[in-house]
């Protein structure tokens, strides 16, 4: 999940931008792009460091948010999705996230014998993995 909102709006932000093949997005793009962004939408004039950005790459890149993005590099310069059809935002549920809502309806169905602990630590992946997929909360 990512750690507050403008790293969210980083990473939507990053996403529209290298899912737009009619651009070439060099990372001082990318930063110029996120920094209007924060600028619009919460109106932060600081901007957003290049480092922050690359940072934001990697993250994307990785399964630390279960994005797995297919972030390359062309040209020694550009950035793209290596996939032109990925986004953030139409990622699939894994076997786990799967798992995890049939044991939270399971839970809700079972006629109040689940502990609220039990019910609240599931909800609470639940809610988790659902930001991430979603980019909900």
């Amino acid at each position: 999940m990512p750690a507050n909102k403008n790293a969210l709006i980083r990473y939507k932000t990053i996403d529209r931008c290298l899912r737009n093949r009619y651009r070439l997005w060099t990372i001082d793009d990318l930063t110029e792009a996120c920094s209007d962004a924060l600028y619009e939408m919460e109106g932060i004039t600081k901007g957003v460091s290049v480092r922050t950005v690359q940072g934001d790459l990697q993250i994307m890149r990785s399964d630390k948010l279960g994005y797995n993005a297919p972030i390359e590099v062309f040209d020694k310069i550009y950035y793209r999705y290596a996939d032109s059809n990925y986004s953030i935002n139409e990622m699939p549920l894994t076997d786990e996230d799967c798992r995890l809502l049939k044991q939270a309806v399971e839970m809700l169905d079972d006629d109040g014998k689940a502990t609220l602990d039990e019910m609240r630590d599931v909800l609470s992946l639940v809610r988790e993995r659902l930001a991430a997929l979603l980019n909900y909360g």
